[in-house]
């Protein structure tokens, strides 16, 4: 004699009060999430290169205060433009006594553009002969990368769409689902470089690696989410998904680079994948592939989380019990 047991539901009541107040609270967490790095943001801590002599160094930090940008003093013209070119610094600014040079980067952003004219502008303003040079150029056909923005869309919702097919689809089966993951992310990286290398002519750097950046990107969310639900069920894509909707996207800063987000929250949106693409394709298009050792090192760790977790799949076995 078999019993058949059913689990009690909560009244509707109860679901209905969950909802109600539940909801409410994701969307605000939501807007937390987007919002709180924009309205934090600043210039505070934003790297700049500077030669000069030290009076005329100690006047520039006065004149920029406390919540000014980080000044790194350099010995000679040569260590400047190399430290902006390496992206240890999104400008630069000599001084001499014949004059000054201002060096941008225009494929850090447009704000920091914006900021090293500022101070090219405050100098003419004293008087002093002002040359400007931009050492990392943008295209013509999108002078601010303003393409670049919309970047997130692919990284994050291919990651997440991609890792949901292959989890409901080839459940059971870690090897398709491998294959899956990587044909996805391969071609789906082939279409977004296409479009803003050659459609949009937003990216000017080397199509083969751009493509190679935005496939790992899109591999290293796909698979991290894919790993979590092979060994925790479904809840792993929901995981996955919050994790890079509400935490990796809105930290990436992919329009603006990270330097204007808040110093921690800058760093970890840099450690995930989004953040980490992001910054490689703009080494990679506009600064020779210099200054992204470390995207390159994040994306093969997620990767490689991932692979990990993946190989750990309990969905067949699941799969067995309930047949």
């Amino acid at each position: 004699m078999s019993t058949a047991t059913t689990r009690k539901q909560p009244p509707a009541i109860t679901k209905a009060i969950g909802a109600i107040v539940g909801i409410p609270i994701a969307i605000g967490l939501m807007l937390f999430a987007f919002l709180a790095p924009n309205f934090a943001s600043g210039p505070e801590g934003v790297p700049i290169a500077i030669a000069a002599p030290e009076p005329m160094v100690t006047q520039l930090t006065q004149n920029l205060g406390e919540d000014g940008p980080d000044i790194t003093v350099y010995d000679s013209d040569a260590d400047v433009v190399s430290a902006v070119e390496h992206r240890e610094a999104v400008g630069g600014m000599v001084i001499t006594p014949a004059g000054a040079t201002v060096y941008t980067a225009s494929g850090n952003g447009a704000p920091y553009t914006q900021m090293m004219e500022g101070m090219a502008a405050r100098l003419e303003a004293q008087g002093m002969e002002v040359a400007r040079e931009d050492l990392a150029p943008t295209s013509s056909e999108d002078p601010q990368a303003s393409g670049l923005a919309v970047l997130g869309l692919p990284l994050a919702f291919g990651g997440i769409i991609s890792a949901a097919v292959a989890t409901f689809a080839f459940r059971g089966n870690k090897w398709a689902k491998l294959g899956v993951l990587v044909g996805i992310a391969a071609l789906g990286s082939l279409v977004a470089t296409w479009m803003l290398h050659s459609v949009y002519g937003t990216l000017t750097g080397s199509f083969g690696m751009e493509w190679l950046a935005v496939s790992l990107g899109i591999l290293a969310t796909s698979l991290l989410t894919t790993g979590l639900a092979a060994i925790i069920g479904t809840a792993g894509v929901a995981i996955g998904a919050i994790l890079t909707i509400f935490v990796a996207n809105p930290l990436s800063g992919l329009a603006t680079g990270p330097w204007l987000l808040p110093a921690g929250w800058s760093t970890l949106g840099q450690w995930m994948p989004i953040g980490a693409t992001g910054h490689l394709v703009r080494s990679l298009s506009f600064f020779d592939g210099l200054g992204a050792q470390q995207a390159w090192w994040v994306l093969a760790i997620w990767i490689v989380a991932g692979f990990a977790l993946l190989l750990l799949d309990r969905s067949k076995r699941a799969a067995q019990v309930e047949g």
